[in-house]
């Protein structure tokens, strides 16, 4: 959506730009001096240049063009504590030390939080004009780091990095309930017991949502199966894979790895008795699945979805 208000608009398109935290400090003589900052970029590699934006106003701009070196350190998932003490008033500025914060010192002096993800150690190279910011350009003259995940910053509040894909974790866990059923053994009608309770809800769900992912991915399903109909075998798989299509598409993380639960079994009850009738019914009711999801007709959805399903029961029977 459009702001009027170039400001306004600025603002809100800024904080959808998710970002890591860090603690930016220096050593001046007797005394530290720090603070949070978001607005960190590696700049070069040769040489080894960073740059960190301070607000115009901040004493920390006179303290690092006096001490001539600066400390990035990058906080890790569970330092949101850190950031904080930063953020508070009055904090920013220790003797000698930082209260009640660990930290220490590698090459040039300026004080690095301890056990932060990771860290730069820069001598100040430039300091260049940013409208209401300066610029602080550091060259690095030493860095490290560790294993782990960072502290990230959006939309105004601190977020975690989810280190493996929400859909992996789906396929992960869906594969391991699939063997299980299939070892355990699904027959005809409880397969399609569950598919009854499951499936035409799920296509409910993404005629509700209509998600363009969940929608490519029916199609790519579609088209796979189109282009497959020479091959019984092939087909079949392609057109179970729609099942799987469907649950992803309802964007319900529960009825998508329950549909994928039923890979297997699916699989072994379907793989026989595929003729050319049978691939074209399939596709023909897919479609309409297709569009009723499409035009966002979620009754329509959930009643075709149960016709088809029973059709290929009564098929199922008859083998």
């Amino acid at each position: 959506m459009t702001s009027t208000d170039p400001q306004a608009g600025f603002k809100q398109a800024a904080g959808h730009f998710a970002s890591g935290v860090t603690i930016v400090t220096t050593r001046n003589g007797d005394h530290v001096y720090g603070i949070t900052c978001s607005s960190f970029v590696s700049l070069s590699l040769n040489p080894l240049l960073v740059t960190v934006s301070v607000n115009s106003h901040s004493p920390f701009l006179a303290e690092v063009r006096e001490s001539g070196r600066l400390a990035v350190s990058v906080l890790a998932d569970h330092q949101q504590d850190v950031s904080r003490y930063f953020s508070t008033r009055g904090r920013g500025r220790g003797e000698g030390e930082f209260p009640d914060l660990s930290t220490e010192s590698m090459t040039t002096g300026a004080p690095i939080v301890s056990d932060c993800l990771s860290w730069f150690d820069a001598k100040l190279h430039a300091v260049l004009p940013g409208g209401d910011h300066e610029i602080l350009i550091g060259e690095v003259v030493a860095a490290g780091g560790r294993d782990g995940a960072p502290l990230l910053y959006w939309d105004g509040n601190y977020r975690q990095l989810d280190m493996e894909p929400s859909d992996n974790r789906i396929e992960r866990y869906a594969d391991a309930m699939s063997v299980q059923l299939h070892l355990v053994g699904l027959d005809s009608t409880g397969l399609l017991d569950a598919q009854l309770a499951l499936e035409p809800a799920a296509g409910a769900l993404a005629a509700g949502v209509r998600s363009e992912p969940g929608l490519s991915a029916l199609r790519d399903s579609l088209a796979r199966s189109r282009a497959l109909m020479d091959s019984p075998e092939a087909f079949t798989e392609s057109a179970l894979q729609f099942h799987n299509a469907l649950g992803t598409a309802s964007e319900n993380p529960a009825i998508a790895a329950s549909v994928q639960a039923l890979g297997r079994s699916r699989q072994a009850h379907y793989a026989n008795g595929t003729t050319w009738e049978s691939m074209v019914r399939t596709i023909e009711a897919h479609e309409e699945i297709y569009r009723a999801i499409e035009a966002g007709d979620e009754e329509r959805a959930r009643a075709l979805v149960t016709e088809h399903l029973t059709t290929v029961g009564a098929r199922l029977c008859r083998q």
